[in-house]
């Protein structure tokens, strides 16, 4: 009895030395592995849910992080050698309601493909992220496969699209004189207007982010001074979009310079950008005139919607 014992027990360490130095295919629930490891059925790893900030642990995979306050994951240091875990895979989703961040140990960077490696990621409530290790053990460590929001296409009901007067209004505007830049704001006081939620005011044409998150616009009009005495030529035109307008200064999102347009052109601005709950974007206009002190505009257009949170 003893003997078989034995002779189990040795049989077992054999097996098991085979198993873990065997180069073939490993095949579970299935006798013909295409692959190195070819699973027939499902797969589970682990889950784990964190509320506060701490270390990424060597056995977790997927990480829910429910934090009601900003928080950071810091992912493992890089071992040389014995242990390096090139290939291994973390996946987070923020499902709190402030910012994740996702560092790097120490002055290890994650490649983000931006060109430079960065210390850390930031996942936005909603967001969903999957690192993978490069297996070096400086500079860029690991890299940013995927970034993405779980909600990034909002429903028709989130959107905010708007569009403008008819195109027998006209504004008239302050020229500019010499190299003295006045911006003035286009309005709508007439015309279909498509206006969602209420987010765009026509007397000032601007637009009100209702939430975080974002958005894309579109702007367009003409620079007309046919209706003005004497046709004056414009010495320039510029057509901006600007992001909660004052006088000065503004934060211009995008601009369309015009030079010695005779006394008619046409011009659009388009661009995407995030805007925090409460904040306008509105398009404006500046021009040189050859006399007088006044610019008309016409046939003017905005259209804006949410794109992302």
């Amino acid at each position: 009895m003893k003997k078989k014992v034995l002779f189990s027990a040795l049989l077992a360490f054999i097996n098991c030395a085979v198993m873990y130095g065997q180069t073939g295919n490993v095949g579970i629930n299935t006798v013909t592995p295409g692959s190195n490891l070819t699973v027939n059925g499902s797969f589970a790893a682990t889950y784990r849910t964190v509320s506060t900030s701490g270390a990424v642990g060597s056995n977790d995979y997927y990480l829910a992080y429910d934090g009601g306050t900003n928080g950071t994951l810091t992912l493992p240091a890089a071992i040389s050698g014995t242990g390096n875990f090139l290939g291994r895979t973390y996946h987070f989703k923020n499902t709190g309601t402030a910012t994740l961040s996702i560092a790097a140990s120490g002055a290890e960077l994650i490649d983000n493909q931006s060109g430079a490696g960065v210390s850390s990621i930031n996942i936005p409530p909603g967001y969903y992220a999957f690192f993978i290790n490069k297996g070096g053990t400086t500079g860029t460590t690991w890299e940013l496969i995927l970034l993405s929001s779980s909600n990034s296409v909002p429903a028709a009901a989130s959107t905010y699209p708007f569009s403008t007067v008819a195109t027998t209004t006209r504004q008239t505007l302050p020229a500019t004189p010499g190299a003295s830049y006045v911006v003035t704001e286009i309005n709508y006081p007439e015309g279909t207007v498509i206006n969602t939620g209420n987010v765009l005011n026509t007397a000032n044409g601007r637009f009100t982010a209702p939430t975080n998150g974002y958005y894309m616009f579109y702007g367009s009009t003409q620079f007309d001074n046919g209706a003005i005495s004497g046709n004056p030529t414009f010495g320039f035109t510029v057509l901006y979009l600007v992001k909660n307008f004052s006088t000065n200064p503004n934060n211009v999102l995008v601009q369309s310079y015009q030079p010695n347009p005779g006394s008619l052109v046409g011009t659009n601005v388009s661009c995407v950008t995030y805007l925090n709950a409460g904040e306008t974007v509105s398009m404006a206009a500046v021009a040189s005139v050859a006399s007088g002190s006044v610019f008309q505009v016409v046939v003017s257009s905005l259209y804006g919607y949410k794109i992302a949170n």
